[in-house]
């Protein structure tokens, strides 16, 4: 016979090692909060956008094309800024601000520090205009409208200004006429992206209203199919799957439980003789002190009619009563206004209790609890009677 060792190989020993230091090193990175994280990832892509226009500047110092200073010089700030946001991530600083994510600040860094590589950057300047609008397009997802404009106004402004002092410093590799064309493109370009975030703005409100109502909608669908709408209780549909759930734990060793069936006294009198409206009211007010009455742990719903189903755990037999809470719900209900309309109307229920028995099936539990609810009624009503 083969046998086979309960050791693990050592492969999967080294690939459980690695993904829990891979986890580690994560949550070591990137926290462990979900939104610090995605802020946090987009900023490090954003680092790692940055590395690699310097590393193309570097190479064009390495050319010969720009003075080597100069890119060492906008290298520096763009770390020093990927840096102190990372800290302001990574610290949890970004959560005493307005925007949590500091997409504002960190766009008008970034147009800023691209404006600084179009001023230096000589004859192949024009590909930082693709920069500026990559960077309102990460932008439009992350800002308001209104802060997506003011990034478009502070871009051509900055912009502006880096062409007008190139233009008088360097007319060879800017000049006038070409960089009026690069305006002009751009500053067609940025207003259009800023409409496209005004637009996605309103989608995403429209969208999260939307989700909103459906999620009320689902919540009210879920009460319609699981309450009973005038007492307010769980419905018979509810209390039958509570009921194949306790059957479930018992046969799993969980606790055992009594069930019982509640019946209000008189009711068909109450509304022969006040009117349904009269009815509707005990009926409100009954299930009102039951569930100020009752355990947490025990559990009752309207079964139709004046009829109520109960589910107590571990409740033990005894005298007339099976439960304490059953007893105070008694009590309460003498002392009741169950009406304003007839404010001296008192109700009282007669009940039947049964333990269920372990692997028998529902409905034979729920007959015998009737028939106890029947013993009551018949020995005068008012009372309980436990089978």
């Amino acid at each position: 016979m083969q046998e086979f060792s309960a050791v693990p190989p050592s492969s999967v020993v080294h690939r459980a090692k690695a993904r829990t230091f891979t986890t580690v090193l994560t949550a070591l990175v990137l926290t462990s909060d979900r939104r610090q994280r995605r802020c946090i990832a987009v900023q490090l892509l954003t680092a790692l956008l940055m590395a690699i226009c310097i590393g193309a500047l570097s190479f064009g110092a390495h050319m010969g094309i720009i003075e080597a200073f100069q890119v060492q010089v906008l290298g520096a700030l763009c770390a020093a800024s990927s840096t102190v946001f990372f800290v302001m991530f990574r610290t949890g600083y970004n959560q005493r601000c307005a925007d949590p994510t500091l997409a504002f600040p960190q766009t008008i860094v970034a147009q800023t520090l691209i404006a600084g590589g179009y001023a230096i950057c000589g004859p192949f300047h024009a590909a930082a205009l693709m920069m500026f609008a990559l960077v309102m397009v990460f932008g439009m997802f992350s800002m308001r409208a209104s802060a997506v404009r003011m990034s478009c106004i502070f871009t051509l402004g900055i912009l502006a200004l880096v062409i007008g002092w190139r233009v008088r410093t360097d007319p060879k590799d800017y000049p006038l006429s070409i960089e009026m064309i690069y305006f002009v493109l751009l500053a067609t370009a940025l207003p259009a992206i800023s409409g496209l975030s005004s637009h996605l703005m309103k989608m995403r409100t429209r969208l999260k209203q939307q989700k909103a109502a459906l999620e009320e909608a689902l919540e009210r669908i879920h009460d319609m199919a699981t309450r009973d709408e005038l007492t307010g209780l769980p419905n018979r549909r509810f209390m039958m799957m509570q009921l194949q759930e306790h059957a479930q734990r018992r046969s799993r060793g969980g606790l055992p439980f009594y069930i019982g069936m509640v019946d209000l006294d008189h009711f068909k009198s109450v509304n022969d003789t006040y009117g349904h409206a009269v009815g509707d009211d005990v009926l409100r007010a009954f299930g009102s002190q039951a569930r100020t009455a009752l355990r947490n742990t025990d559990l009752i719903g309207r079964w139709g009619g004046e009829e109520f189903l109960l589910v107590l755990p571990e409740t033990p037999a005894g005298g007339g009563e099976p439960t304490v809470s059953v007893a105070r719900l008694r009590c309460n209900l003498v002392k009741t206004e169950v009406s304003a309309a007839e404010p001296q109307l008192r109700v009282a229920f007669s009940s039947g209790f049964t333990r269920y028995v372990e692997g028998e099936p529902i409905g034979q539990a729920i007959e015998r609890a009737d028939r106890a609810l029947y013993q009551a009624k018949s020995a005068g009503r008012n009372r309980s009677v436990v089978l």
